[in-house]
């Protein structure tokens, strides 16, 4: 279960990009190499990518380039048109013969431990693959231009980016001025876990006018205690709930202890998590989704 909400939120996972090739014999001026100079990928733009992390396909196709994906996991499920392309699996821990089956020239992984199986199966077998996570908006930016660079598309990645930036600064102007309000965000229960200040949903409660509770935690999703949420006892309370009901867990009402919260239950919200969840091209979207939960009374005159 840990392993899948890692998956789903980013929130847990530390941030890595390694782009790897075993094809050998190439002019060093068609080869590409990541930031940490690690082994290069073939510059020649892939026509046949499988994905198996949903933030990567929604990327490919912001950037226009979802014709090129011939393969996708269970859980890329956005923009609607990606549940049109074959379905090969699981994300976490796939099946390299049903990866291979759609004949890629290029496997995008999530990274970490759990995949590492996956991506040395690939690289043995002389497939390119480029094993990502997203944890921070650095991240995000990162993996935006590269997957623009790959598929010859820098122009729009670029743009892409400015435009989540400009996005994001609409939110910071909708909520400036208002009072602070503390947050607690819960990533899962139970046990509780909870957004620190490694996961790039820290940096959204503030673009949307909160003050994470748990911000002085370093790692990205701390497992924090009941008596340590009562000591600090936030003013809201935000609850992911996903479109998939087999996801949603016990609602803070309902859970032994957290009645005594002031947040419980008027200043409990609900969000959308298949949303707020990924790190992708619709953040800022998230990030409004997040300052409407903070601040509901400054949105109370806007049409939804």
């Amino acid at each position: 279960m840990l392993a899948k909400l890692r998956f789903e939120t980013g929130a847990v996972m530390a941030v890595l990009l390694v782009i790897s090739s075993p094809l050998v014999g190439q002019d060093a001026a068609n080869r590409l190499n990541d930031e940490a100079d690690r082994d290069p990928v073939s510059a020649s733009s892939p026509r046949r990518i499988v994905s198996l992390v949903p933030v990567a396909t929604e990327i490919l196709f912001a950037l226009g380039e979802g014709h090129r994906l011939v393969g996708r996991s269970r859980f890329d499920d956005y923009p609607t048109e990606a549940s049109e392309i074959p379905n090969v699996g699981d994300a976490i821990r796939p099946s390299t013969e049903a990866v291979l089956v759609r004949r890629p020239d290029l496997v995008i992984l999530i990274g970490g431990s759990d995949n590492a199986r996956a991506a040395a199966d690939l690289e043995r077998l002389g497939v390119p693959h480029l094993t990502v996570l997203f944890n921070t908006f650095a991240d995000l930016r990162r993996n935006i231009l590269r997957l623009g660079q790959l598929v010859k598309r820098s122009d729009r990645a670029r743009d892409l980016w400015g435009d989540i930036e400009q996005d994001l600064a609409t939110v910071r102007e909708l909520v400036a001025g208002r009072p602070v309000r503390s947050v607690y965000y819960d990533v899962g229960y139970p046990p509780s876990f909870t957004a620190g200040s490694g996961s790039y949903l820290d940096t959204l409660l503030t673009i949307a006018g909160g003050r994470n509770v748990f911000g002085d935690l370093a790692a990205p999703a701390p497992r924090v205690s009941l008596e340590a949420i009562l000591a600090r006892d936030p003013e809201v309370v935000i609850h992911p709930v996903s479109r998939d009901p087999a996801q949603n867990g016990i609602r803070p009402a309902g859970r032994p202890g957290w009645a005594t919260l002031r947040a419980v239950p008027e200043g409990v919200r609900l969000v959308d998590a298949d949303l707020v969840h990924r790190l992708g091209p619709r953040v800022a979207k998230a990030a409004l989704e997040l300052a409407r939960a903070i601040h509901p009374e400054a949105f109370a005159a806007v049409t939804p």
